[in-house]
């Protein structure tokens, strides 16, 4: 069973992903992760170790991967993207992790809540996924989809409380690595985006004076 699962995306599966094959899946899923062949990430979401993992049973996989496995199951790989500033901590700009991972969908649904650590929910926020400029980025259970550096900036600018210290300081940081012409270019064409142009013409300023 684990060739099975290490083979699916983001090495995620739910019961009804083997009905096919077990009579009672969620029952042979609950007893796999006794024994650290799976890991349970959420309510109903099993994710298999990667092969290099010695010790299975103090596993667990980092945030955003587990945030990535959860929106795989829920909504399959290629209809997520982790954005905000779950993105922002993917790409190096916020320091530490924060309680909440937030993926775009395709369509609405309820938090879910992470199992396997004392905090951790994956809120799911409606976009249009299609229109998103994204990049696939590694995690240890595989490629998740996150919107590139320009894209992330222009979501925290047009989306995200700017009173947040953390979120101003990883608008500052990206602010140092984009490419501006594409920056405004996303968000001239972006519906919802064409607000924070002027927020992000002044950050311009700040760093490129």
């Amino acid at each position: 069973m684990t060739n099975r699962i290490a083979a699916r995306p983001m090495r995620v599966v739910r019961p009804v992903d083997l009905e096919a094959v077990y009579v009672n899946p969620r029952a042979v899923l609950a007893k796999q992760a006794t024994n650290g062949t799976v890991h349970k990430v959420a309510r109903g979401v099993f994710v298999a170790p990667p092969d290099t993992v010695r010790d299975p049973l103090r596993w667990r996989p980092g945030f955003e991967a587990a945030a990535g496995a959860v929106g795989t199951a829920t909504f399959g790989p290629d209809a997520i993207v982790a954005v905000g500033m779950t993105a922002a901590r993917m790409h190096g700009v916020v320091p530490r992790a924060r309680a909440v991972a937030d993926l775009a969908a395709p369509a609405r649904h309820r938090p879910v809540k992470l199992t396997d650590r004392p905090h951790g929910i994956v809120r799911f926020v409606t976009r249009d996924i299609g229109a998103l400029d994204t990049r696939p980025m590694a995690t240890e259970l595989g490629a998740l989809r996150v919107t590139t550096p320009e894209q992330t900036l222009v979501d925290l600018a047009a989306h995200v409380n700017h009173n947040d210290p953390d979120v101003r300081d990883a608008m500052r940081a990206l602010a140092r690595k984009v490419d501006w012409d594409k920056v405004h270019a996303i968000a001239a064409h972006q519906y919802g985006a064409r607000k924070a142009q002027p927020h992000l013409r002044a950050l311009e300023r700040t760093v490129t004076e």
